[in-house]
């Protein structure tokens, strides 16, 4: 468990001695309050890890403090709040950045050596570089009073998003921009990456590479996979996803081999809110049912290329967990799972769709491994299947355990259906922030004009191709024999935004184009559209584009998008 001990604005949620902007001065018990003490007290109490989450180079308060020149109110992030904060900072000189880093060292110091052994920092937006820097301070310190915490930056990497999306491959092993620890990962000729001047993480989806020579786990920190409404709690904005969104997170990251980490906001009355930690609750019972009892599993570590796991009699099997021996490193590239079946063996296809869209991989392979791979597959009936080895980066490969399982599937659930297109599932979809089903991007109703819609889907351009897509199987819906929306940039960008909406149908084995919108800017008035479905038309596209001008605010609605009889 993480305890964000302090965020980006400087108030500190333990008595510190570096700044009066703390649980100090609070009403809370008085101002003799320690909210991180009775967080660690309360993890040891119930055997959790302990982390804390503190981020060096940002700290508004400190960073403001004595500054005599204009300060826009409200300081909003992503436009006055970084100008400010670190126009701030340099404006003071070399002596306001020595001050600003004897405060963050002070603080890290505090929280390492008041409370005990700390298992895990989140350290956001590191980037330790500069050999007079804060962060160079601060990660020295860490490795002094700490070495055996993990720090992220220097032992883990966030995935490129505060999604919940690992890139697949994936290597635990990287090799830096400046080849030290104390730089991000370097990218690989095919990595995004998008390079920043503030620190920004999730930026970087890099692959890692099989011959780094540093060792980075990659930490997924998420709130939108987990609840509507961001980091931080709103009335009526913050609830959950449903448990099989939640399914998917867990299989699209711990399944690929990362980590996971699922924001919990507390509300105003310093708690998790109940349908928040109910649907936390919810995911994990899910997981203790799912694969707390195999069917059959190896014990012990396994050496060599082929691996084979038998048991008493044929049962049906669905999914396979392969687990590589890390501790000598992440050593296979590919591989392959098979059964024994009629008495020969015989691949196992792989079932792995997940939600996600590019970089990131919607239905990975049998590539790498790392920690953990769980692998859904074509139900079998068998009572053998073997792991083989097809490329490793150095042998001997070591598999710690393979086991095998039969789970329910996963059955995707909507609050719309049938008519409605936001109700009926995809053969595949690409959106950025993936695609949005009766709800706008913080969770909130949809609106077009002032007009709120029951039903739509929001379909944003990704920046790599810059379009949106969502594709239908018409072959599961026969009667649908045409399509009606509404067409529109929801307002929640107001003036802001442009988009092209395209719809294509497949026939005769090619797409065919059917209808396309003049560009829609923010503000517009939406168009109502109908497009008739031709004779042998199996598939239905739904396409938006950045009408050439950047995805910004792009947030393309298809409001009361429905099939039609």
């Amino acid at each position: 468990a993480v305890l964000t001990a302090r965020h980006e604005g400087g108030f500190c949620l333990w008595p510190t001695k570096t700044t009066e902007y703390s649980i100090a001065n609070s009403p809370y018990k008085n101002g003799k309050g320690d909210l991180v003490r009775e967080f660690v007290d309360a993890c040891r109490r119930h055997g959790l890890k302990v982390g804390l989450y503190h981020t060096a180079a940002f700290d508004a308060h400190e960073a403001l403090r004595g500054y005599k020149g204009p300060i826009p109110k409200p300081l909003k992030w992503g436009s006055t709040w970084g100008a400010t904060v670190f126009g701030a900072l340099k404006a003071g000189g070399p002596a306001k950045l020595e001050q600003f880093k004897r405060v963050q060292v002070e603080q890290v110091r505090e929280l390492l050596t008041w409370y005990g052994p700390i298992d895990f920092m989140w350290s956001d937006h590191w980037d330790a570089r500069d050999p007079n820097g804060v962060w160079r301070a601060v990660t020295d310190l860490a490795a002094e009073l700490q070495p055996d915490m993990v720090f992220m930056g220097p032992d883990t990497w966030v995935p490129g998003n505060e999604t919940g999306h690992v890139v697949y491959p994936m290597w635990n092993p990287v090799n830096t921009v400046d080849g030290t620890r104390y730089s991000r990962p370097a990218p690989t000729a095919t990595d995004t990456s998008v390079p920043n001047d503030y620190g920004l993480l999730e930026t970087d989806a890099l692959t890692g590479h099989p011959l780094g020579k540093f060792w980075r786990v990659r930490e997924c920190t998420t709130h939108s996979a987990f609840h509507y409404g961001g980091w931080f709690w709103h009335p009526n904005k913050t609830y959950p996803r449903k448990l099989w969104e939640h399914l998917d997170l867990y299989y699209r990251t711990v399944g690929l081999g990362a980590n996971t980490i699922i924001n919990l906001p507390p509300d105003t009355r310093g708690l998790v809110p109940e349908d928040i930690a109910a649907a936390a609750k919810a995911l994990g019972d899910e997981i203790r049912r799912r694969f707390s009892h195999p069917i059959a599993e190896t014990h012990g570590v396994q050496t060599g290329d082929i691996v084979e796991l038998c048991w008493d009699r044929p049962r049906e099997i669905n999914t396979v967990v392969t687990m590589e021996n890390i501790a000598n490193g992440q050593k296979v590239v590919r591989y392959t799972l098979e059964a024994w079946v009629n008495g020969r063996w015989r691949r196992l296809e792989p079932r792995n769709r997940l939600t996600a869209t590019k970089p990131y991989n919607n239905n990975p392979g049998y590539e790498t491994i790392g920690h953990k791979k769980i692998d859904r597959v074509q139900p079998v009936v068998t009572d053998r299947v073997r792991f083989r080895c097809l490329e490793a980066v150095v042998r001997p490969v070591e598999i710690r355990k393979l086991a095998v399982f039969k789970c329910d599937p996963i059955r995707r659930t909507y609050d719309s259906a049938y008519p409605w297109l936001s109700g009926v599932d995809t053969i595949f979809e690409e959106a950025h922030g993936g695609l949005k089903r009766d709800r706008d991007y913080r969770g909130g109703p949809l609106e077009l004009n002032g007009r709120r819609y029951q039903h739509g889907i929001l379909l944003c351009p990704t920046a790599g191709t810059r379009t949106g897509v969502a594709e239908f199987d018409l072959r599961r819906w026969p009667r649908a024999k045409g399509l009606q929306a509404t067409i529109g940039i929801e307002d929640m960008t107001g003036r802001n935004g442009s988009c092209e909406f395209i719809v294509e149908g497949f026939i005769d084995g090619r797409w065919k184009p059917l209808y396309r919108s003049p560009r829609l800017r923010g503000g517009d008035r939406p168009i109502e559209i109908q497009v008739r479905f031709p004779e042998g038309m199996t598939q239905l596209r739904l396409k938006t584009t950045d009408a050439g001008d950047g995805i910004n605010s792009d947030h393309a609605l298809w409001a009361d998008a429905r099939f039609i009889e």
